[in-house]
């Protein structure tokens, strides 16, 4: 049987209760007793005290008389007055002759070596509790005292037993309560189990209705937002998976359609084969290039990339980058202008990752820009960031596709082809090399009037 969390935690708070309590219980007793003890020994010596003073002052009928009613008064109490040979002149009860040689030899003893006059006495002759002897030297000899400790035994197994009652009593008390929290903590405990069990199995539907301000509560929240992640990213693999099967199988169709029409020609026509000839290939690049975006794409998830940083002419750069990409811009009749909030903006960069993530953006926008239209570079330079706009007029995001742009495959136009409107890879592409970079992408967009897009970079000192 599996040990519950509940049991460990119920068994151990036990455990230090009854330590806890069994410690204190065993001190105060301890403590207590010593207390007493000490109080009984004062008492002895009060006592002893008082008959000697009044011993030396004489004995007569009057002192008899009250030692006798102190007899009567003190059964527990055995007052002996010896002369200077030990030999008892007065004795307060009957006591034999054996007990008399006892109080003999210990007060000998006990004045030769100049030992306390008071102690503890447990001789096991006929004695069940402890007494206490104590003498006192007086004129004519040695006044003895014999105190049972029956009240105080009494008061101590009294004490030991309140003290028994009140830790158990406790002790009950703190398992009562120990169990209650134990449940309290443990129940929830179980349903997020419970819950994660499913989880693993594939339900992240599944949900917990744990609504608590404490370490409990924010598992059952973290839980909750696990979930919600990995069914995002069920549903995201799921699309992926959906996605490249379609672009892939897409191509290697036509691959496979023309190539095999060009084995069953009976006939060889130079015309027609270069026509087939003309679309496998293409078919074939678009293969190359879907692959080669998800490979890079990868590469930069995973942080298995290396990026050579050099000082860059931030405005010089860009309009590299607009050389290489004039076919396009012509083709499209649009045009294209770079413009700076001044004359040079310096930055370290890695000139091939990041102008694939600029093309990626430029030909974003040229894609969905109408002819005739224009796209602006606006490059700012704040305190801690250079800013990189990339403005178009064309068609524009509408607000319920903005939030998914970085996403891979996802396409705001879903009516165009793959081949018309690339492999879906671009803008999630942008998006994880300018992360790598140490900066951030942003999107804003309105339908029929246009779309900005900006990378924003940390500016950082050249390398010593």
């Amino acid at each position: 049987m599996k040990k519950k969390l509940s049991k460990k935690i119920a068994l151990f708070v036990i455990l230090i209760l009854l330590i806890v309590i069994s410690s204190m219980v065993f001190f105060s007793y301890h403590l207590f007793k010593n207390f007493y003890k000490e109080q009984l020994a004062l008492d002895v010596y009060g006592e002893l005290r008082t008959y000697t003073a009044m011993i030396e002052k004489g004995i007569d009928e009057e002192l008899i008389s009250y030692l006798v009613a102190e007899k009567h008064l003190k059964r527990h109490v055995y007052m002996v007055f010896f002369d200077e040979d030990l030999q008892p002149i007065y004795l307060s009860h009957n006591v034999s002759s054996e007990w008399i040689q006892e109080y003999q030899n210990w007060i000998r003893e006990r004045h030769s070596s100049g030992d306390s006059t008071l102690q503890y006495v447990d001789t096991g002759i006929d004695f069940h509790i402890p007494h206490i002897w104590a003498y006192q030297p007086i004129e004519n000899g040695f006044f003895f005292i014999d105190q049972d400790t029956g009240e105080f035994e009494k008061a101590k197994v009294q004490l030991f037993l309140l003290l028994f009652v009140m830790g158990l009593f406790t002790l009950l008390v703190g398992v009562l309560l120990t169990i209650y929290l134990t449940n309290i903590i443990s129940k929830p405990l179980i349903k997020i189990g419970a819950t994660t069990r499913k989880i693993a199995k594939g339900d992240f539907d599944s949900k917990l209705s744990i609504e608590s301000d404490d370490e409990v509560g924010q598992l059952a929240r973290d839980i909750h937002a696990m979930t919600n992640q990995l069914r995002e990213y069920r549903d995201s693999r799921r699309q992926f998976i959906s996605h490249i099967s379609h672009d892939l199988r897409t191509p290697i169709t036509y691959i496979k359609g023309y190539s095999a029409v060009m084995k069953d020609l009976p006939t060889f026509d130079e015309k027609e084969w270069r026509q087939n000839i003309d679309i496998i290939y293409k078919e074939a690049t678009r293969m190359e290039s879907l692959v080669s975006d998800l490979f890079q794409l990868t590469k930069l998830e995973e942080g298995k990339i290396t990026l050579y940083k050099e000082e860059v002419d931030v405005l010089e750069w860009l309009e590299s980058i607009i050389a290489t990409r004039q076919l396009m811009l012509d083709s499209h009749e649009i045009t294209c202008e770079v413009r700076g909030d001044q004359r040079e903006i310096k930055a370290h960069l890695d000139q091939q990752r990041l102008g694939q993530a600029i093309i990626n953006l430029l030909e974003n926008s040229i894609r969905y820009t109408t002819k005739g239209g224009s796209i602006f570079i606006n490059v700012t330079e704040e305190q801690n960031e250079i800013i990189i706009e990339i403005k178009d007029n064309g068609i524009g995001i509408g607000p319920e596709d903005l939030p998914h742009v970085w996403e891979r495959f996802y396409r705001v136009d879903k009516s165009r082809s793959r081949e018309s409107g690339g492999s879906g890879l671009g803008l999630a592409i942008v998006k994880e090399i300018v992360e790598v970079h140490g900066g951030r992408v942003e999107v804003q967009s309105q339908e029929g009037v246009g779309t900005s897009f900006y990378v924003i970079l940390p500016k950082e000192e050249e390398p010593v």
